[in-house]
Formats: C-alpha cells, sequence, structure tokens
C-alpha cells in the first residue's frame, strides 16, 4: 500500500494540483537530463574519433586538418593567422587492391566526409570498423564487380585505421555509399547506415600496395 503525504491547508483539488505540478517540473527535468546525456555522448563520440586521427597522423600536414576541426568546434582557440586561410595539403591514404581496383582511405573527419559524400558514387563500396572510431575507406568500383579478396583488402584497411588496430580481430560493415545518410546537424564524418554485410578480420596492411 503507497501512503501519499497530503497538506491539511489545502483542499483536495489543490492537493492533487500540487502533486501535478511537481510531476510535471520532474519530467521536464528528466527530459533535459537525456538531451544533455546525448548531447554529451556525440561531444565525447566526436573527441574519441578525433583521437583516433591522432593515431593515424603521419605527418605535420595530417595534424594541420586536425587543428582545423578542433578550431572549428571551439576545443581549441583559433589562432589569427592575418586574414590567410590555412593551407590544407594532407590527403587520403590512396591503395591499390591485388585485383586493381583504387582504395581511398580517410585520415580524419574531414577527409572522412569528403570521400563518403562527394568523392564517393552510388555502386562504390564504404567499409568503415564497426561500432568505434576510424577511417572511411572507399573502394572505386568503375561499374565492375569487386572480387572477394578487394572486399577482404579493404576491410583489413578500415580495421587498421580505426580504434582497434591492436585488436587481434576488428568487425568492419560494409555498404553501398548510395545506403550512406548524413544527419541534418551532424558532426564531420557522421554517417547512418543500414547494412547486413560485415567482416571480422585481422587489421593487418602488410603487402598492400600504396600508391
Amino acid at each position: 500500500m503507497i501512503s501519499i503525504p497530503l497538506d491539511p491547508t489545502l483542499t483536495a483539488q489543490e492537493n492533487s494540483q500540487k502533486y501535478f505540478d511537481s510531476y510535471g517540473k520532474l519530467k521536464r527535468t528528466a527530459e533535459a537530463l537525456e538531451e544533455l546525456l546525448v548531447e554529451t555522448k556525440s561531444e565525447i563520440d566526436h573527441l574519441e574519433s578525433i583521437a583516433t586521427s591522432l593515431d593515424i597522423a603521419l605527418s605535420e600536414e595530417d595534424l594541420v586538418q586536425i587543428r582545423e576541426e578542433l578550431m572549428d568546434y571551439g576545443y581549441i582557440k583559433r589562432k589569427h593567422t592575418g586574414g590567410k586561410k590555412v593551407k590544407i595539403t594532407s590527403r587520403p591514404f590512396h591503395y591499390l587492391s591485388s585485383d586493381g581496383f583504387h582504395i581511398y582511405v580517410g585520415k580524419n573527419n574531414f577527409q572522412n566526409e569528403e570521400l563518403s559524400f562527394r568523392f564517393a558514387s552510388g555502386n562504390d563500396w564504404w567499409f568503415h570498423a564497426k561500432g568505434q572510431p576510424g577511417s572511411h575507406v572507399i573502394v572505386k568500383t568503375e561499374g565492375k564487380e569487386l572480387p572477394d579478396r578487394t572486399f577482404e583488402e579493404a576491410g583489413r584497411l578500415a580495421a587498421y585505421y580505426s580504434k582497434g588496430r591492436t585488436a587481434p580481430k576488428v568487425e568492419v560493415d560494409y555498404t553501398q555509399k548510395k545506403n550512406l545518410r548524413k544527419p541534418g546537424g551532424a558532426k564531420p564524418g557522421f554517417v547512418i547506415y543500414h547494412t547486413n554485410y560485415s567482416l571480422l578480420i585481422e587489421p593487418d596492411i602488410s603487402g598492400l600496395k600504396q600508391l
């Protein structure tokens, strides 16, 4: 049995209204907290993706683009450059599969965005480590069917250039570019996709030809 304390100075209707108002306040607080949790998770995911980009970076040019993203989103203070635009020279990794297909690997969120939504065509294949930060990997098909070996090699690249690169094996999702969606207002490199295709593969890129 649940007992609800009532204020003897209030009428039954006033007591009811009091509890209704309290419920409404608690509900609004819970909704605000839920929204804050979603925003916080989004920020954490974004920062983790940037941390992975730092692990992937090989040169000062790669770091310049990461620094630009950190400044764009207010994580670090933008330096005054006298009106000069920072020149971005970093480019995605470029590999050639054993079957002769060109494979491109984004080094950071800006490059991932460019590869997935501007460079890739609808029937090109997209690879990404499942459920963790990592590079977007694009295989240009040029209208051809991909051999199994190229699927495997692209999967190995997606596994290696991800947060899970030190794990024995990494699950990698893959789908065609036409199945990718970007929500409005989403941060660079964030995509929504649905696929039943995945590989469990070693993050090993030895033997792959880099151009």
